[in-house]
């Protein structure tokens, strides 16, 4: 079973209790609002690994012009479900091959690159610069750490998922090595009995003019 596997299987329960979750992150809320800020008119904003849409359906109603691309079809039919008003569709962060280059102003990318593979990150980062305008910035979440949790069930479902905690010194690497320019990196603890006790980082980057 892989990732894809694994999350078109919860992809019901996941949606039940992650979808409202930003009502109850005003931090993220912020972040969200600086980024539609800082892609003005750049162009659209993507949702990377978007899963039901709770973060591209903020940006939309916030007035950014938007996508949600997620490697689950689960996810994306969840996504569609619940936002008939917004495009989705389905993809990979490490070969988004139905995206041509320069496509967004702008992308999020919540918690999406804690499934990739240390040694695949800079490629990951590589291909959403690539889909990136020139000036186009890139606002990722991550949690902070070194250690790896494994998942063989989730709210009951069997399934095979790897949650890859990244130093904050580390990503900045990968970022740059990508050839991404860094531009803040935020830490946050994290909201008690909303979500997982993790510490929380932030990094706003964008792609050179």
């Amino acid at each position: 079973m892989n990732l894809q596997d694994s999350y078109d299987r919860v992809a019901q329960e996941y949606t039940n209790h992650i979808y409202g979750e930003l009502a109850h992150k005003p931090f993220d809320r912020k972040m969200l609002d600086w980024l539609i800020e800082k892609v003005d008119k750049n162009g659209a904003i993507c949702d990377m690994g978007c899963g039901p849409g709770q973060i591209v359906r903020y940006l939309y109603e916030h007035g950014a012009a938007v996508r949600g691309i997620d490697l689950s079809a689960g996810m994306v039919a969840q996504a569609r479900q619940l936002n008939p008003d917004i495009d989705f569709q389905q993809g990979d962060m490490l070969s988004l091959s139905d995206v041509p280059d320069t496509t967004f102003g702008g992308i999020a990318a919540f918690y999406s690159i804690i499934h990739i593979p240390r040694p695949q990150v800079t490629d990951a980062l590589r291909e959403l610069k690539r889909v990136l305008r020139p000036g186009g910035v890139l606002l990722m979440s991550f949690h902070i750490g070194s250690e790896i949790r494994h998942f063989d069930e989730w709210w009951g479902e069997q399934v095979n998922v790897d949650f890859i905690f990244f130093e904050v010194a580390e990503m900045k690497a990968n970022i740059q090595s990508a050839g991404l320019v860094l531009e803040e990196v935020i830490q946050r603890d994290p909201y008690p009995d909303v979500e997982v006790a993790t510490q929380r980082a932030y990094i706003f980057a964008h792609k050179p003019n």
